[in-house]
């Protein structure tokens, strides 16, 4: 019975491999048409997939936010008052320029910490040109009172926003016909940047 079955199959061409083919056959991609369809397209398509990649990386090339990290450093000049300070100084650095800000606090002589309540920053710099914004919040913490007339010192953590500065406040002083005056005041610290 099977070898009728095979001999039939053999006579009719429509055994396993004959459907196989078949199908194969009637399949675009197996055809030559349908090689030189798909060739077609992929010339057109990896093209133009390129093309969009390579313009998505120079989108997010051209928004990117570069973040400079700076040693700051300066001196208090005029106006001063017990809740208000100027200071003005160079930046050195992934950034370098010149550098002016003006904060304002809570009195120093309410706590050991008080905060910091506004104030605004200024950059200089000669690569990014200028850059500015206010100071929207931070800290004034006590780190050494000063015995005797001796330097005070406090941690000035701010937000600025172009970024944050974290660094040590110098009250200098001096003792003045039996009065402590303070004639000079210095900051220095770290400042990340965003231009």
């Amino acid at each position: 019975m099977r070898a009728t079955d095979n001999t039939a199959a053999r006579r009719t061409g429509r055994g396993a491999g004959s459907r196989l083919h078949a199908d194969s056959s009637s399949n675009s991609l197996f055809t030559r048409r349908g090689y030189r369809r798909l060739v077609r397209e992929r010339r057109t398509v990896v093209p133009l997939v390129l093309a969009c990649a390579v313009a998505l990386v120079l989108a997010a090339a051209g928004s990117a936010t570069t973040v400079y990290s700076d040693r700051l450093a300066g001196t208090e000049v005029v106006p001063v008052s017990s809740t208000h300070g100027t200071f003005v100084g160079a930046a050195t650095g992934e950034l370098p320029a010149l550098w002016r800000v003006e904060i304002t606090h809570q009195p120093l002589a309410t706590g050991s910490t008080v905060a910091v309540t506004g104030g605004s920053f200024m950059l200089l710099t000669r690569s990014a040109g200028t850059l500015s914004g206010p100071v929207t919040g931070g800290s004034v913490t006590v780190t050494n009172r000063g015995r005797h007339c001796t330097s005070q010192t406090y941690r000035v953590v701010a937000t600025l926003g172009i970024g944050s500065f974290d660094g040590t406040l110098t009250h200098h002083r001096r003792s003045l016909l039996g009065r402590c005056v303070v004639y000079a005041a210095t900051i220095v610290g770290r400042a990340l940047l965003s231009a």
